[in-house]
C-alpha cells in the first residue's frame, strides 16, 4: 500500500499543476480578450492604439527575457486580435464573467460611452505597465 502511495503521489502534484495551469490559462485568456475588445473601441472611438502598443512592448520583454513562453503567448495575441476584431465590428467587449460578450454596443458618440472605453484603456495600461 505504502508504494502505491508513493508512485500516486507524483501522478496527483502533476495532475494539480496542470489543472492549475488551466485556470492560470483561461484568467490570461479572458484578460486579453478584455484588452482587444477596449484596443478595438479606443481605435474605433479615439483612434488610437496606445492600449494594443504597451502591450506589444511589454509581450517583446517577455520573449526576449522567456523565449519559451513564446506559443502560449501567440495563444494569447489570438484571442487578443480576435476580440479586437470583434469590438470594431459590433462595438462590444468581452465580459469574462459571463464568458460573452456583452449584449449592450458602445456608441463613441455617446460622452459617457466614451469616458467609460478611456477608463478601461486606462486602467489596462497602468496595469501592464506595473507588471
Amino acid at each position: 500500500m505504502k508504494n502505491i502511495l508513493i508512485k500516486l503521489v507524483p501522478v496527483f502534484m502533476i495532475c494539480s499543476s496542470i489543472s492549475n495551469n488551466v485556470v492560470a490559462q483561461d484568467a490570461a485568456t479572458n484578460q486579453y480578450k478584455q484588452m482587444g475588445g477596449i484596443s478595438g473601441l479606443t481605435e474605433l472611438c479615439y483612434k488610437t492604439k496606445n492600449l494594443e502598443l504597451t502591450l506589444i512592448k511589454q509581450i517583446g520583454q517577455l520573449f526576449y527575457t522567456q523565449p519559451e513562453m513564446g506559443e502560449m503567448m501567440f495563444g494569447l495575441l489570438y484571442s487578443f486580435y480576435d476580440a479586437k476584431a470583434v469590438a470594431m465590428e459590433k462595438k462590444v467587449i468581452w465580459n469574462g464573467t459571463t464568458q460573452s460578450y456583452n449584449k449592450k454596443q458602445f456608441d463613441c458618440n455617446n460622452a459617457a460611452d466614451k469616458k467609460l472605453i478611456k477608463q478601461f484603456e486606462l486602467q489596462l495600461i497602468n496595469g501592464l505597465k506595473s507588471q
